[in-house]
């Protein structure tokens, strides 16, 4: 099981607070979008708090924020019968794209009165119909990975990776975003296999919890 420990923590959220302040597009955001995204963020994607014991990772693209964010959290982790997945993801356009979209609409209202306008999908899925869902978990805990460090290569405008794990009474997160690594590996795996669990319920006409 990972365990990362709170230098590499500190660490890790500082290399996220130089992707923010880093190179950006030339047309710079509008300060009103990048003042309430991460909130929006944290809002619509939270991966601090979970029934039972947890693993959370969610994934948004630094910078152009063109894609779509998502997130994936595993819950009950060690309880076989009750654990479950829950999938969010933005639709139609990023939640970023979306803000973006809703304050040139309406300039003069708050994040507030705005927010049940932007648009994510939820999806619940048990171990018992899915199992990617306990798959992926154990995947998960055997992983073998490499920490982020201060001299990785930063691609233009990656996909920020951020986990959080509380399993068996330890707690912790990392931050990731080299492509080729585990974790983001891992995490768009989890997404292909889960993605496929919601359309063959979705085709069998489940009704989504």
């Amino acid at each position: 099981m990972m365990r990362f420990s709170g230098a590499k923590l500190a660490a890790g959220f500082a290399a996220l607070a130089l992707l923010y302040s880093g190179a950006r597009p030339q047309a710079d955001p509008d300060e009103w979008v990048k003042k309430n995204f991460p909130l929006a963020f944290e809002e619509f994607f939270p991966i601090e708090h979970a029934q039972g014991d947890f693993l959370a990772v969610r994934a948004h693209r630094n910078a152009t924020n063109d894609m779509p964010e998502f997130s994936i959290v595993l819950e009950d982790a060690q309880d076989a019968h009750a654990l479950h997945a829950t999938v969010r993801e933005a639709q139609g356009s990023s939640i970023y794209q979306q803000l973006a979209a809703l304050h040139a609409q309406r300039p003069s209202r708050s994040y507030g009165e705005l927010k049940s306008a932007i648009k994510v999908q939820t999806w619940r899925l048990s171990a018992g119909d899915c199992p990617a869902v306990a798959a992926q978990l154990n995947k998960f805990q055997h992983m073998n990975f490499v920490r982020p460090r201060d001299d990785d290569d930063l691609a233009e405008n990656p996909v920020l990776y951020q986990v959080h794990e509380s399993i068996g009474g330890g707690d912790s997160e990392v931050l990731e975003f080299v492509e080729s690594r585990a974790i983001p590996k891992w995490t768009n795996e989890t997404r292909a296999a889960l993605d496929s669990c919601i359309a063959s319920a979705t085709a069998s006409g489940k009704k989504n919890p």
